[in-house]
């Protein structure tokens, strides 16, 4: 008979290949941890938009053919809103909440959204769920977070994938010579949802800046988002020439990592990315915007270098520091990739999430 505890994992389908609650979803789904604990899926079919009964009733015959003790819910926004309250219609009684973001960060969208998530939706959300955890310090010690929190745990951070088994060399190889890069050429790539509050439009003003200084870079920008078509009439020219080579949504992202030397991640607001956790483990040189949870990942001068948000001379001059200096580029990345497998790694973090469920499960008795 199993008489291990039974928690669901919530994830959204449509994103199972995309973003951090997606990649921290399957990396749990497939841990260790199932040594312990019984996982089973709890998945939303469909990305909700505005009320979806249907999608509400699935998710609450998920839960009830399952009877779990614990729902792991991630995120806020739409997603944890029908996360929590489908365990809530179910009879769950411990809920868990992994904050990743909230809907109020969002540059791209109207003051009449931000206001019913900000102040109705998320709210009610964290103020409902049993236990809270954020995934950086930063985010466990916001206003927003603790204000309408009933148990906020603190914070777990995001995993580190573990690259050690794979050829780096041979990926290396692979993806250059696909795009006609040589192997002496500096490439440098950023990865992640192409939107303005990534920073995009910082990347784009410091590529045509480092332009003036005539320094041959490749850029390779992996994603798509709503920031696209701007920035593709806005590097017309470098992307013709191959200087700029957009690769969309890709699956080989740890070989495109592998094949670059240098991370940028320009970022106007973060929590705690998956992306530079990645870029970290691939061992390359990081530069990152000092928001959010990234000074919790890149300390400056020792494991990246750290750069005010939307400032692109500031970003053009580290990315020229690093193209002229070598063997700065290669220390940054050697202490960069230690600091995912010390402070970030998977042992590390599973040890806390299973810390954290036997907390929420002790409440059960109180």
């Amino acid at each position: 008979m199993n008489n291990k505890p039974k928690i669901m994992q919530h994830c959204v389908e449509a994103y199972l290949n995309i973003g951090g609650p997606a990649t921290e979803y399957l990396l749990l789904m497939n841990s260790p941890l199932n040594d312990k604990f019984q996982f089973d899926p709890l998945l939303q079919r469909v990305a909700p938009h505005g009320i979806n009964l249907a999608l509400l009733r699935d998710m609450i015959a998920q839960i009830k053919k399952v009877k779990p003790d614990v729902v792991h819910v991630r995120g806020l926004h739409s997603e944890g809103f029908y996360g929590l309250l489908a365990a809530r219609l179910a009879g769950v009684k411990k809920v868990v909440l992994c904050v990743h973001g909230t809907y109020t960060d969002s540059l791209n969208v109207g003051a009449f959204k931000k206001f019913i998530y900000g102040k109705l939706i998320e709210p009610f959300t964290l103020r409902n769920a049993d236990l809270v955890y954020c995934v950086c310090d930063f985010a466990a010690k916001r206003p927003y977070i603790y204000q309408h929190t009933n148990h906020l745990y603190g914070f777990i951070h995001n995993a580190a994938p573990d690259y050690s088994m794979y050829n780096k060399e041979e990926s290396r190889l692979k993806i250059r010579t696909e795009l006609g890069i040589g192997p002496d050429e500096i490439v440098a790539v950023t990865v992640g949802r192409v939107t303005f509050g990534k920073g995009h439009k910082t990347l784009v003003d410091a590529i045509k800046l480092l332009e003036t200084r005539k320094y041959n870079i490749r850029y390779l920008v992996v994603g798509e988002g709503d920031y696209l078509n701007e920035l593709q009439t806005q590097l017309a020219d470098e992307i013709k020439s191959k200087q700029v080579i957009l690769l969309g949504q890709r699956t080989d992202v740890r070989d495109i990592l592998f094949a670059s030397d240098i991370f940028i991640f320009p970022t106007l607001h973060e929590n705690l990315s998956i992306a530079l956790l990645e870029a970290c483990a691939a061992g390359l040189a990081i530069i990152a915007s000092n928001v959010g949870g990234n000074p919790e990942v890149i300390q400056h001068g020792k494991t990246g270098i750290m750069i005010p948000p939307r400032n692109a001379e500031k970003l053009a001059n580290a990315i020229l520091a690093l193209v002229r200096n070598p063997e700065k580029r290669e220390k940054l990345a050697a202490q960069a990739q230690e600091n995912a497998k010390t402070n970030f790694s998977q042992e590390k973090i599973f040890k806390e999430i299973e810390t954290m469920y036997n907390s929420v499960l002790m409440q059960k008795k109180t």
